[in-house]
């Protein structure tokens, strides 16, 4: 086994583990905290993450992906990036903090103003920590990193269930945002600081290439932030917090897997098609098979979640969330969609086309924000929900035909090839939970709950693609087997 493909394998075991944790202490933070808060503190969250998200994404000007794409980054050049990443972070919180009464003008929500401005560190306490991650990433050392963002994932589910509890509302929510980054980025540094030291040094000379890579990586990070965002921006100010809230829940619930699963992918993706960026053959056969894989993965995720909604609402959360099952069965549609393209990102910026990243950006929030307007407009909550699985379908089409086939050829048959399996088993896991549920109730009398539905559909979904994909189930045993020989003594 080549060193890369070991290392590739060590970061995704790691990756894994991170993001596992990461997605069952967001799961219990929201079981927890959901009880205690009202919607209108999380319509208030949504509010201030409007804007701080944008923020964030400005303050690393694009420079982390740059370094992992550069393979010539000296030490000189660490430090000068490393003040300046500082010393941007510190202005753009300023500024957030500055402009809180205008946040809250603009929402006619006088409640926001201390929220915004003490969301404002969150521009700043990541900057101290972010190169060293970087630097790491690069190098596919991630047990270290994993580590530190399960030390801060706990950190920030223990503030917001303590601050819920107390009564805090919405500053449960922002105590969470800010421990989670200070306990991160206190162990980033703890742990960098031992590998490499930031001099005090900067030149300007320092920075070139870095920041012609960076600027189209920051707008496009920009304008993902806004089209991400926009769906917030517009109920927010049509509709106010507490439609929002019902609509910040339901999406927080649905966009877990994506959230969680498209950092773990790109992280371990992008260092790998960097350096087979040359072999187009090599970049494809990974692309594809990396997207054959995320639809195995969340078609049973997404089309399980969309039809045991009303089940889970009422057995986990509380009646008071009823309002959001429509929203969350159309949004798992949606974000089943969207989790079929995540793998673009890492495949531009391999090659070093962020310039056609950012038009590709450009494209989608030109479709996405008369998209999303005109259904919130005419349907509110529920028919922004449509739009957004109708804009979906549009970026998919001009995520393949402008960008895909652009750096890798025509691939639509074999890349269509690769997810309708996972999708074609979901659907008939869909199918048998309705069939049993049906069956129950017809000859039983009897309503099956949450729990029924979950064990139902996973064994149906694991029969299914036993029985049509053996040699999947074949190719993982082989590859568990290999890996627990291969650490046996002797």
């Amino acid at each position: 086994m080549s060193s890369l493909k070991k290392k590739g394998i060590a970061a995704a075991k790691w990756s894994t583990l991170a993001t596992i944790v990461s997605i069952v202490v967001q799961v219990l933070q929201l079981l927890a905290v959901s009880h205690l808060l009202t919607p209108k503190d999380y319509g208030l969250m949504g509010m201030v993450m409007v804007i701080v998200a944008a923020a964030v994404n400005l303050t690393d000007m694009g420079i982390s992906n740059a370094i992992i794409h550069r393979q010539d980054v000296t030490r000189d050049h660490l430090s000068s990036l490393y003040i300046l990443n500082l010393a941007t972070s510190f202005v753009i919180s300023l500024a957030i903090f500055l402009s809180a009464p205008l946040v809250a003008a603009f929402y006619h929500e006088p409640d926001l103003v201390n929220p915004v401005r003490w969301m404002s560190l969150l521009c700043l306490i990541p900057a101290f920590g972010q190169q060293f991650e970087v630097l790491s990433r690069k190098e596919l050392k991630f047990d270290a990193i994993s580590k530190i963002q399960i030390a801060a994932y706990f950190a920030g589910f223990l503030i917001a269930v303590a601050g819920a509890y107390y009564g805090y509302g919405v500053y449960a929510l922002v105590g969470s945002y800010l421990g989670n980054a200070l306990v991160r980025s206190a162990g980033l540094m703890i742990m960098g600081w031992r590998r490499w030291t930031p001099a005090m040094h900067f030149t300007r000379g320092d920075l070139k290439g870095y920041l012609s890579f960076g600027v189209y990586q920051m707008s496009s990070n920009l304008l993902q932030s806004f089209i991400s965002n926009l769906d917030y921006l517009i109920l927010g100010r049509m509709y106010g917090a507490q439609t929002l809230g019902y609509y910040s829940w339901a999406y927080q619930l649905c966009i877990m897997p994506v959230q969680k699963l498209t950092p773990l992918i790109n992280s371990v993706t992008l260092p790998i098609f960097a350096k087979i960026q040359d072999d187009l053959t090599q970049l494809r056969k990974g692309y594809i098979k990396i997207a054959e894989g995320v639809s195995y993965l969340n078609a049973p995720i997404y089309l399980g979640l969309l039809v045991t909604a009303p089940m889970l609402v009422t057995f986990a959360f509380s009646e008071k969330w009823l309002p959001s099952v429509p929203l969350i069965q159309i949004l798992c549609v949606m974000f089943l969609i969207r989790s079929l393209v995540v793998t673009v990102q890492p495949l531009l910026q391999s090659k070093g086309r962020m310039d056609m990243y950012f038009r590709y950006t450009l494209l989608c929030m030109a479709v996405q924000v008369p998209g999303l307007f005109i259904g919130a407009y005419l349907g509110g909550m529920i028919g922004l929900c449509y739009a957004f699985v109708a804009v979906q379908i549009v970026i998919f089409c001009i995520q393949y035909s402008y960008a895909v086939k652009r750096v890798l050829g025509p691939c639509l048959s074999p890349l269509l090839r690769s997810i309708s399996p996972g999708l074609l088993c979901g659907l008939v896991m869909v199918i048998g939970v309705l069939a049993f549920d049906w069956l129950s109730q017809a000859l039983f009398e009897l309503n099956t709950g949450f729990i029924l539905q979950v064990i139902c559909g996973a064994l149906l979904y694991f029969a299914v693609i036993f029985y049509f994909n053996r040699n999947l189930i074949h190719a993982v045993r082989d590859k568990v087997y290999r890996r627990h020989k291969s650490v046996k003594p002797g």
